[in-house]
Order: C-alpha cells, then sequence, then structure tokens
C-alpha cells in the first residue's frame, strides 16, 4: 500500500532538506581540503621513505597519518551533503610530487619542509575562513578540529627547516 504524505508534513520536511546542503564556501572547504589530504598523504609517504634526515621522515609519517584520519572523517561529511570530491589532488599539488620526486638527500628535505610548511599556511589561512564564514555546522566543526592538527604539522615543518637549514 502506497501512502501520500499530506501537504503539511512535506512542507514540514523542507528544512530539513536546506539544512542537509552545503553552501558554496561548505563546498569549496571541503573539496580543497580533500584535495589538500590526498597531497598530504602522497608527500607524507614519499618523505617518510625517501626523507635524509630523521626530522623530515617523522614529519612525513604524522602528516601522512593525519592526514588519512581527518580525510576520513571530511568524506563522510561530505557524504552526508552531498558533496562529490575529486579523486586527485589538485594540479599545483601533482607538479610539487613530481618536483619531490626528482630529489634526493638533503635536497629533497630541504624543499619537501619548506614546501609543506608553505602548503601548510595556506590551509590554515583556508580553515580560519571557513570556521569564521561557512554555513554547514557540520563542515565548520570539521574545520575547527582540523584547525590544531595544521598548526602542529606547521609548527613540526617549520622545526624541520631550522634543523635541515639552521635557520626558520
Amino acid at each position: 500500500m502506497i501512502r501520500i504524505l499530506p501537504f503539511f508534513s512535506l512542507a514540514l520536511l523542507a528544512p530539513v532538506v536546506a539544512l542537509a546542503q552545503a553552501s558554496p564556501q561548505d563546498r569549496a572547504w571541503l573539496i580543497v581540503a580533500h584535495q589538500s589530504n590526498l597531497a598530504e598523504i602522497a608527500a607524507g609517504n614519499l618523505a617518510a621513505q625517501s626523507g635524509h634526515t630523521e626530522s623530515v621522515r617523522n614529519a612525513g609519517r604524522m602528516l601522512m597519518d593525519d592526514h588519512r584520519a581527518l580525510d576520513a572523517k571530511l568524506q563522510s561529511v561530505a557524504k552526508q551533503l552531498g558533496v562529490k570530491l575529486p579523486d586527485t589532488p589538485n594540479a599545483q599539488q601533482k607538479a610539487e610530487m613530481q618536483r619531490f620526486r626528482r630529489e634526493s638527500g638533503m635536497q629533497f628535505d630541504q624543499i619537501w619542509a619548506h614546501i609543506e610548511g608553505d602548503g601548510h599556511v595556506l590551509a590554515i589561512e583556508l580553515t580560519v575562513k571557513e570556521t569564521e564564514q561557512g554555513s554547514s555546522p557540520q563542515v565548520k566543526q570539521l574545520a575547527a578540529a582540523a584547525l590544531p592538527v595544521l598548526k602542529k604539522h606547521l609548527k613540526v615543518l617549520r622545526q624541520a627547516s631550522v634543523r635541515i637549514t639552521g635557520s626558520g
């Protein structure tokens, strides 16, 4: 038997549907953060395997593990909100990975720590913007939870750079 909901029941459901959508700001942050997570997982794995110094290898493992965990949560929220995420990092991130693969030894460590540090500065800026301007409580909460992790990564990357180059 098919049951037809009265009109007023459908009208009550409309706000629920509206709440389950992400704003353009939320969508953009989810997509950018996901692509960054994909890039960080790959770059972290490469540093863990190819880093010349222990500080870069350790930083790489930390980035790989933490961004994998962040991305699992992000994918869950994106799925709930119907946001389609890309399968790969963006073109700039892919180019950075190619550059990382061309380097070795201390040159790899210096370039990797510098580029990763710059990337985390940008990620922090975008994540702060999401916490301040986002609409979806789920996405804002996810961004707020990611901020301390990103800040910790930036601190570790800066410390690694100092160890490698002797300057910040």
